[in-house]
């Protein structure tokens, strides 16, 4: 998914419905058994992405003519609706699932098997698993890197960074600064707007301790990631400000010279890249540790039948690992991810060759990943309303060094709640 977190309240009122949604007896409310073999998907995204997965789709009956996959392409609230159709009892056998989702998911999941071997990245590997099970069978993973316009650091006499080796959080702060300059409607900012979760990551703190049993996002280290991002929209800043921002595309602002660089790129922007002048715009990696990963997997409704149940793994297993839907990832019109098996990389770089898509590629390789942590989705929705409203990262105006202490203790109680 996209970081937007739904909104707790359903999350909450949804998911103390679950168990009830769930059909234990392995029959699907309304299926006679005719057509046993056919089975739906339900997933998201934008209109190019939706033809990258009608592809896969299509490469998949090509390859299993004997089963069927009904499409259900949700194009807005994909986790509201998903769940309102498993309230319903109207579950599709297959669903698409985000890694950060998955806690709020998987107890509608079956239990499925990952070959973990079959993936070139630990954290792809491990991107399904709930408390020591895999609910979800990877997929897609969404990298994040960081595009910038040369001319802007050369410009400032600074070194073009490199397209294998991340400059430090501090260096790309430092040349932020430097790059900035003029004011008004002809100002030229050192980078769009940070984004809060990313950079706490980047910078070396996290939302949790690595087993999930603490919050951390009010230590040292996240107080630095907030005073960083705060600092940066202040009037001697190197970013534009939320409201100066607001409905403005980055990417056009990147292309027309108004930013240097736009970190928290993601895969999906690949083809509008391409179209750029690579001997002025590159992509390199995300500064310090990089930003969080998305992994999208696929999982299978409790209430499947059992030969739905066959045909959905299938299904996931074809969209998982075989090169034929794997190798459709990503062309030069569109771009849903990186792939998740060594053998569909050739084919994943050659969507663009001259961009060094192979930062993407290394960005999954050494994805620093979160821990499981149950009510996730609830409990980091709380905290950036509560951030955005107090603090200057949204439209507040308190010290984040006094508000994020306070926000990690109603973390904590939050996390200590749900055990």
């Amino acid at each position: 998914m996209l970081r937007t977190a739904v909104t707790a309240a359903i999350v909450v009122g949804c998911m103390a419905s679950l168990a009830a949604c769930s059909n234990e007896s392995g029959a699907t409310p309304g299926d006679s058994g005719d057509d046993s073999a056919s089975i739906s998907f339900a997933y998201w995204g934008s209109n190019e992405e939706n033809a990258t997965i009608k592809s896969m789709v299509a490469a998949f009956e090509r390859a299993h003519p004997d089963i069927h996959v009904e499409t259900n392409w949700i194009q807005s609230d994909y986790e509201q609706k998903l769940q309102t159709s498993i309230a319903g009892g109207d579950a599709p056998t297959v669903a698409a699932i985000s890694n950060t989702s998955l806690p709020s998911f998987f107890t509608v999941f079956k239990p499925v098997t990952v070959d973990k071997s079959a993936y070139y990245s630990p954290a792809v590997a491990k991107a399904g698993n709930v408390d020591g099970t895999d609910y979800a069978v990877p997929f897609v993973a969404k990298s994040k890197v960081m595009a910038i316009d040369k001319t802007s650091f050369t410009k400032a006499g600074l070194p073009v960074p490199s397209g294998t080796t991340p400059l430090s959080t501090r260096d790309f702060v430092a040349a932020a600064r430097k790059m900035t300059s003029g004011s008004g409607s002809s100002k030229v900012y050192g980078s769009a707007p940070l984004w809060y979760d990313g950079w706490l990551l980047a910078d070396g703190g996290s939302y949790y301790n690595a087993d999930g049993t603490k919050c951390t996002m009010g230590d040292a280290a996240g107080i630095r990631a907030a005073k960083t991002v705060v600092d940066s929209v202040k009037p001697n800043g190197f970013a534009p400000t939320s409201i100066a921002a607001q409905g403005q595309d980055m990417f056009q602002w990147l292309a027309q010279g108004k930013v240097a660089t736009l970190p928290d790129f993601g895969p999906w922007n690949i083809s509008k890249f391409a179209a750029l002048d690579s001997s002025r715009f590159a992509l390199v990696p995300m500064p310090g540790r990089g930003e969080p990963m998305e992994v999208d997997g696929l999982g299978i409704a409790k209430s499947a039948s059992a030969a739905q149940v066959k045909s959905a793994e299938t299904f996931s297993k074809f969209m998982s690992t075989d090169p034929a839907a794997q190798n459709l990832l990503a062309s030069q019109k569109s771009a849903l991810g990186v792939p998740v098996v060594d053998d569909s990389l050739a084919a994943f770089k050659s969507a663009a060759p001259k961009a060094n898509l192979q930062a993407f590629v290394d960005a999954v390789e050494h994805a620093v990943t979160t821990p499981y942590v149950k009510n996730k989705v609830q409990i980091e929705s709380t905290f950036s309303t509560a951030l955005n409203s107090r603090t200057a990262i949204g439209t507040g105006h308190e010290d984040p060094a006094t508000v994020l202490p306070q926000l990690q203790d109603k973390c904590q109680q939050m996390l200590d709640a749900t055990k």
